[in-house]
Protein backbone atom coordinates (compact mmCIF):
# COMPACT_ATOMS: atom_id res chain seq x y z
CA UNK A 1 0.00 0.00 0.00
CA UNK A 2 1.46 3.35 -1.05
CA UNK A 3 1.86 5.93 1.70
CA UNK A 4 0.60 9.41 0.96
CA UNK A 5 1.19 12.87 2.36
CA UNK A 6 0.84 16.43 1.13
CA UNK A 7 4.50 16.77 0.09
CA UNK A 8 4.37 13.65 -2.07
CA UNK A 9 1.05 14.78 -3.54
CA UNK A 10 2.61 18.08 -4.67
CA UNK A 11 5.66 16.43 -6.24
CA UNK A 12 3.55 13.62 -7.80
CA UNK A 13 1.53 16.26 -9.62
CA UNK A 14 4.65 17.77 -11.16
CA UNK A 15 4.61 20.81 -8.92
CA UNK A 16 7.62 22.16 -7.16
CA UNK A 17 8.40 20.56 -3.85
CA UNK A 18 7.92 23.13 -1.12
CA UNK A 19 7.84 23.10 2.65
CA UNK A 20 4.57 21.80 4.02
CA UNK A 21 3.50 21.60 7.64
CA UNK A 22 4.52 18.48 9.49
CA UNK A 23 1.70 16.13 8.68
CA UNK A 24 1.32 12.48 9.40
CA UNK A 25 2.06 10.07 6.59
CA UNK A 26 -1.23 8.51 5.56
CA UNK A 27 -2.02 5.04 4.32
CA UNK A 28 -4.47 4.72 1.46
CA UNK A 29 -7.39 4.05 3.82
CA UNK A 30 -6.41 6.98 6.05
CA UNK A 31 -6.15 9.16 2.95
CA UNK A 32 -9.75 8.27 2.08
CA UNK A 33 -10.81 9.18 5.61
CA UNK A 34 -8.89 12.47 5.34
CA UNK A 35 -10.58 13.28 2.04
CA UNK A 36 -13.98 12.64 3.62
CA UNK A 37 -13.00 14.74 6.64
CA UNK A 38 -12.07 17.64 4.35
CA UNK A 39 -15.46 17.36 2.64
CA UNK A 40 -17.23 17.40 6.00
CA UNK A 41 -15.25 20.49 7.01
CA UNK A 42 -16.45 22.31 3.89
CA UNK A 43 -19.99 22.30 5.26
CA UNK A 44 -19.28 23.45 8.81
CA UNK A 45 -16.50 23.75 11.34
CA UNK A 46 -16.11 20.82 13.68
CA UNK A 47 -14.10 19.95 16.75
CA UNK A 48 -11.62 17.07 16.74
CA UNK A 49 -14.04 14.87 18.65
CA UNK A 50 -17.00 15.68 16.38
CA UNK A 51 -15.00 15.01 13.23
CA UNK A 52 -13.57 11.74 14.49
CA UNK A 53 -16.99 10.57 15.69
CA UNK A 54 -18.55 11.40 12.33
CA UNK A 55 -15.84 9.51 10.41
CA UNK A 56 -16.31 6.46 12.63
CA UNK A 57 -20.09 6.65 12.11
CA UNK A 58 -19.45 6.62 8.37
CA UNK A 59 -17.59 3.32 8.70
CA UNK A 60 -13.93 4.31 8.91
CA UNK A 61 -11.89 2.36 11.47
CA UNK A 62 -10.99 4.33 14.58
CA UNK A 63 -7.25 4.46 13.83
CA UNK A 64 -7.82 5.77 10.27
CA UNK A 65 -10.31 8.34 11.55
CA UNK A 66 -7.76 9.49 14.15
CA UNK A 67 -5.06 9.76 11.46
CA UNK A 68 -7.40 11.79 9.26
CA UNK A 69 -8.28 14.17 12.09
CA UNK A 70 -4.60 14.61 12.96
CA UNK A 71 -3.84 15.27 9.30
CA UNK A 72 -6.54 17.98 9.14
CA UNK A 73 -5.30 19.44 12.42
CA UNK A 74 -1.72 19.61 11.13
CA UNK A 75 -2.88 21.98 8.38
CA UNK A 76 -5.05 24.05 10.72
CA UNK A 77 -8.36 22.83 9.32
CA UNK A 78 -9.38 21.56 12.76
CA UNK A 79 -8.59 23.88 15.64
CA UNK A 80 -10.60 23.47 18.84
CA UNK A 81 -9.57 26.84 20.28
CA UNK A 82 -10.62 28.71 17.11
CA UNK A 83 -13.82 26.69 17.03
CA UNK A 84 -14.56 27.73 20.63
CA UNK A 85 -13.88 31.41 19.82
CA UNK A 86 -16.20 31.31 16.81
CA UNK A 87 -18.89 29.47 18.76
CA UNK A 88 -18.76 31.96 21.64
CA UNK A 89 -18.86 34.91 19.24
CA UNK A 90 -21.95 33.53 17.51
CA UNK A 91 -23.81 32.47 20.66
CA UNK A 92 -22.92 35.25 23.10
CA UNK A 93 -26.07 37.24 22.28
CA UNK A 94 -28.36 34.26 22.91
CA UNK A 95 -26.91 31.98 25.57
CA UNK A 96 -25.35 32.18 29.00
CA UNK A 97 -21.68 31.61 29.64
CA UNK A 98 -22.52 28.39 31.51
CA UNK A 99 -24.63 27.04 28.66
CA UNK A 100 -21.99 27.88 26.05
CA UNK A 101 -19.32 26.23 28.20
CA UNK A 102 -21.43 23.09 28.63
CA UNK A 103 -22.16 22.85 24.90
CA UNK A 104 -18.47 23.24 24.03
CA UNK A 105 -17.55 20.55 26.55
CA UNK A 106 -20.16 18.27 24.97
CA UNK A 107 -18.54 18.91 21.59
CA UNK A 108 -15.20 17.76 23.02
CA UNK A 109 -13.40 21.10 23.30
CA UNK A 110 -10.74 20.93 26.06
CA UNK A 111 -11.33 23.11 29.13
CA UNK A 112 -8.16 25.16 28.55
CA UNK A 113 -9.29 26.02 25.01
CA UNK A 114 -12.69 27.12 26.33
CA UNK A 115 -11.10 29.34 28.99
CA UNK A 116 -8.72 30.85 26.44
CA UNK A 117 -11.59 31.56 24.05
CA UNK A 118 -13.63 33.30 26.77
CA UNK A 119 -10.61 35.50 27.51
CA UNK A 120 -10.31 36.44 23.81
CA UNK A 121 -14.00 37.20 23.16
CA UNK A 122 -15.63 40.09 25.07
CA UNK A 123 -18.78 38.79 26.74
CA UNK A 124 -21.11 40.86 28.94
CA UNK A 125 -23.64 38.56 30.52
CA UNK A 126 -25.37 41.39 32.40
CA UNK A 127 -26.50 43.17 29.23
CA UNK A 128 -27.71 39.91 27.72
CA UNK A 129 -29.77 39.06 30.80
CA UNK A 130 -31.39 42.49 30.76
CA UNK A 131 -32.18 42.20 27.04
CA UNK A 132 -33.79 38.82 27.64
CA UNK A 133 -35.88 40.25 30.49
CA UNK A 134 -37.14 42.98 28.16
CA UNK A 135 -37.79 40.40 25.43
CA UNK A 136 -39.73 38.16 27.83
CA UNK A 137 -41.63 40.86 29.75
CA UNK A 138 -42.02 43.59 27.13
CA UNK A 139 -41.81 47.29 27.98
CA UNK A 140 -40.71 48.07 31.54
CA UNK A 141 -43.67 47.75 33.88
CA UNK A 142 -44.25 46.73 37.48
CA UNK A 143 -44.09 42.95 37.66
CA UNK A 144 -46.18 40.97 40.09
CA UNK A 145 -44.65 38.07 42.01
CA UNK A 146 -45.90 35.46 39.53
CA UNK A 147 -44.35 37.26 36.55
CA UNK A 148 -41.08 37.75 38.47
CA UNK A 149 -40.91 34.02 39.27
CA UNK A 150 -41.64 33.04 35.68
CA UNK A 151 -39.05 35.43 34.27
CA UNK A 152 -36.50 34.32 36.86
CA UNK A 153 -37.15 30.64 36.03
CA UNK A 154 -36.86 31.31 32.30
CA UNK A 155 -33.43 32.92 32.76
CA UNK A 156 -32.25 30.34 35.30
CA UNK A 157 -33.07 27.52 32.87
CA UNK A 158 -30.91 29.30 30.30
CA UNK A 159 -28.01 28.97 32.74
CA UNK A 160 -27.59 32.56 33.92
CA UNK A 161 -26.25 33.15 37.45
CA UNK A 162 -28.81 34.16 40.04
CA UNK A 163 -26.98 37.40 40.87
CA UNK A 164 -27.13 38.57 37.22
CA UNK A 165 -30.81 37.67 36.97
CA UNK A 166 -31.74 39.65 40.08
CA UNK A 167 -29.68 42.65 38.92
CA UNK A 168 -31.50 42.66 35.59
CA UNK A 169 -34.91 42.25 37.22
CA UNK A 170 -34.18 45.13 39.65
CA UNK A 171 -33.02 47.34 36.76
CA UNK A 172 -36.17 46.46 34.81
CA UNK A 173 -38.38 47.28 37.80
CA UNK A 174 -36.52 50.56 38.45
CA UNK A 175 -36.93 51.58 34.84
CA UNK A 176 -40.69 51.13 35.19
CA UNK A 177 -40.72 53.67 38.03
CA UNK A 178 -41.08 51.41 41.07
Amino acid sequence: MKEWNAASFITDRGGESRETPKSPVLTEESRKAAARAMKLLLYKGRTRQELQKRLIEEGFPEDHAADAVEYCRSFGYVNDEKYAENYIASMKLRKSRNMIRRELEDKGVPEEDICQAFEEIPYDEGDLVYQLVVKKAGDPHPMDEKELRRTYGYLARKGFPSSEIWKALRAFQEESGI
